[in-house]
């Protein structure tokens, strides 16, 4: 038994298969090239995240870091503030003894004024007495030589 197979004559299932078969080379071959643009957009979409992600990092230490010196720079004002919290303490005190000081030396001149004036006083009462003893005395005695 042998089959002739007739060349010449082509068959339409023949024709839809072949047609179906390029199709799905064609079909494979769109996707294919689909599937790498989008790995290729992908791959660019990731190198720009990444890159963005650096310089999101590079912003942030540097944020990082102005941050750390104002950080320190507050720390240092604060510690002067301690001390000057301490410097105004002594300043105060050494300002109530200064008043104080003041205080005397002025209580001590004040007597001293009063010690004055009643020296003076007494002084003055003394050369009015004088006074008066000698307009007496001359008064007493006119013929006496001058």
């Amino acid at each position: 038994m042998t089959i002739e197979v007739d060349t010449r004559t082509v068959n339409i299932n023949t024709l839809i298969s072949l047609a179906g078969f390029l199709a799905t080379f064609v079909f494979i071959g769109v996707a294919w090239g689909a599937t790498q643009a989008t790995l290729s957009d992908l791959e660019q979409w990731r190198e720009n995240h990444e890159a963005a992600h650096r310089d999101l990092m590079t912003t942030i230490r540097t944020s990082e870091a102005v941050f750390e010196q104002q950080i320190t720079a507050v720390r240092s004002n604060v510690a002067k503030l301690d001390q000057l919290e301490y410097r105004m303490a002594t300043l105060e005190k050494a300002l109530e003894n200064t008043d104080t000081r003041i205080s005397r030396v002025t209580e001590s001149y004040s007597n001293q004024f009063a010690d004055f004036r009643t020296q003076l006083s007494s002084i003055s009462t003394q050369i009015a007495l004088t006074n008066q003893t000698l307009q007496r005395i001359e008064a007493a005695a006119p013929n006496l030589p001058r």
